[in-house]
Formats: structure tokens, sequence, C-alpha cells
């Protein structure tokens, strides 16, 4: 089910951001397969955008330009090509990228959603294969696929604006809070209901939590005996 549709995908559209054809430039590559091995790029960015600088509006702290990242340039790195005969970037450096890839490819873990599996996951492992297809070892090691996550039983959506960021959520409820609703939430493929109602709950309770759990472990409150090694099913 993954793969039997991929050849009705089209490669190609004529709107959106992406790279152009290089045959046809009216044409942008579809993003969807254009896009599945940009890990590779994390393992360098940050010797070509510097520190705080994610977006790289502040440019290169190296004076690199995007128009020197040819693709003699990327061959050398993630291809262990030949070092570029002309190029503006600094030797050093280009070898420094070489192998910061080498160190951290290939990814151990690619956490995604499961609405993923049939086209990103499925072109990203096609992509790496393709791409490094003498280098089985720099292909992804694993996958893992969870649910979607509902925010008071209804999917997140940018649309709807029914999404809260980590800082936003942690100063309305705090950040123990916010992890004991996570826990409720549910695992694995199942959409992951994050109830702000236990939120609520949990602020009011959480005093008693903590009062109960000190108890414990001071002993004042008494524990249920038992052999020492029973069991939780025992």
């Amino acid at each position: 089910d993954a793969i039997g549709w991929l050849k009705e995908w089209a490669c190609s559209r004529s709107f959106g951001l992406g790279t152009q054809v290089p045959w046809d430039e009216q044409f942008v590559i579809e993003s969807l397969s254009d896009s599945t091995i940009y890990m590779a790029y994390y393992t360098v960015g940050h010797l070509l955008h510097g520190e705080e600088n994610l977006d790289g509006k502040k440019g290169s702290p190296e004076g690199i330009k995007a128009e020197d990242l040819t693709d003699e340039v990327w061959d050398f790195v993630f291809l262990n090509g030949p070092m570029p005969k002309k190029s503006k970037i600094p030797q050093k450096l280009m070898e420094k990228m070489r192998k910061e890839f080498r160190f951290w490819y290939p990814m151990d873990l690619r956490v995604s959603g499961k609405d993923l599996i049939q086209n990103h996951l499925t072109m990203a492992l096609y992509n790496h294969a393709c791409v490094w297809e003498k280098q089985p070892e720099l292909w992804p090691k694993s996958f893992f696929c969870n649910g979607w996550l509902l925010v008071n039983n209804e999917k997140m959506s940018k649309s709807k604006g029914n999404f809260f960021t980590v800082d936003e959520i942690i100063k309305l409820y705090s950040a123990d809070t916010v992890r004991l609703a996570m826990a409720n939430s549910g695992d694995t493929l199942e959409p992951a209901n994050f109830d702000q109602s236990v939120c609520n709950k949990a602020v009011l309770t959480l005093a008693v939590f903590l009062d109960l759990m000190k108890s414990m472990v001071s002993g004042s409150e008494p524990l249920d005996g038992g052999k020492e090694d029973g069991r939780f099913v025992d």
C-alpha cells in the first residue's frame, strides 16, 4: 500500500516553493520528492549559518553565499567527490563539512507522523538509496511513526489556530502539569489527545499529589506491605 501508488505521483508542479526543474524552469520539483534528504544539510548547516542565525538572515560568518554552494561542493561533502578546483569556500571548511556529515550520518532514528508513511517517508528511503546508491550504510536506520496530536479531541490545525507553542503552554499551566497531561494523552499510532481539562484538574490537585509523594519518600505515609520480589500484577 505504501509504494504501490507512487508511480502515479507527479514529479513536478507549476506553483509553490521548490527547486526548478533543470530542463524546464517554469516547473518546480514536487516538494515531497525534493525535500527528503534535507537532514543531510542539518549536519553542516551550523557551519554555514553560525550561531543564532537559523534563518540565515545575518549571512554566513564565513562570507559564503548561496551561489558558492555549487554541485561540486555538495558532491565533495556528501558523496566523497573530488575537491572543487574553483571554489570561494575555504578548503579547510569544506573538509570540516565533509567530516561533520560523515560523523552524524546516517540517521539512527527518524520520527514523523503516520500520515507521511505513504509519501514523504517512503520517498526519503528512495532518495537516500538513489543519492547514496553505493553506500547503503548512509541510508536511514529506522523510522518511528506516531499518531496525530489532538487538542481537546480536535485535530490540531494551523487554520483553526488550536495549537500551542511549548513556551505558551508551559506559561499557562506549568511544566509539570503539561507533563501529566501529555502522559495522559496516549501513545503509539493512535491519536494522542492533549486535553486542557486534564491540565486544569492537575493544577488543582498537583499540590496534594506532591505532598503525597513527599510523605511516601519520607516514610510518614505507610506503604502496603508485600514481598520484595513481588510483581505489580501480584
